[in-house]
This record gives structure tokens, sequence and C-alpha cells, in this order.
């Protein structure tokens, strides 16, 4: 088996699929605090690497949720969709 062999083998089993990137928009958020709330309460849903950015009001995550869950998660931090 030569090195081109192992390469094709091992990628072909390991590699797994990127995770799809979400975004959502919300309202209210003013600062790095409102960020922190509204990505930690959509992690404790299941989403994961939130990034929330207070200036334009996006919140990018990685994850498969449930729109209700989503709503949910941003209405108990204190903010709302857009």
């Amino acid at each position: 088996m030569g090195l081109k062999d192992l390469f094709a083998a091992h990628t072909g089993n390991d590699e797994e699929a990127p995770a799809t990137r979400h975004t959502v928009n919300v309202a209210g958020m003013h600062c790095s605090a409102c960020e922190k709330l509204v990505s930690t309460a959509l992690e404790d849903r299941g989403a994961k690497n939130v990034v929330a950015n207070h200036e334009t009001g996006a919140v990018e995550y990685e994850g498969e949720l449930e729109a209700e869950l989503i709503e949910e998660a941003v209405a108990e931090a204190g903010f709302s969709l857009a």
C-alpha cells in the first residue's frame, strides 16, 4: 500500500462533515454582557460555538435547534428575535 492509498483510507474514514452555521438576528443587545446572556441561553439548549455581536445583532451558532428553542432562549436572555 502506497502513501497515496494510506492517505485516502485515512481521510475517507475519519473526517467529519463540517458543522452547519446558522445566523439569527436578535434585537436589543447593547454590550458584551448582552452577548454573553444570549450565547449562554443558546448553549444551554445545545448550540455550539455561539458568536453574538451586539453591534450588528447577529448571533451565529452551530447545531440544529428548533425555532421554538431559539426563540425561548433569546426571550429567556431578555431579548427578542429581530
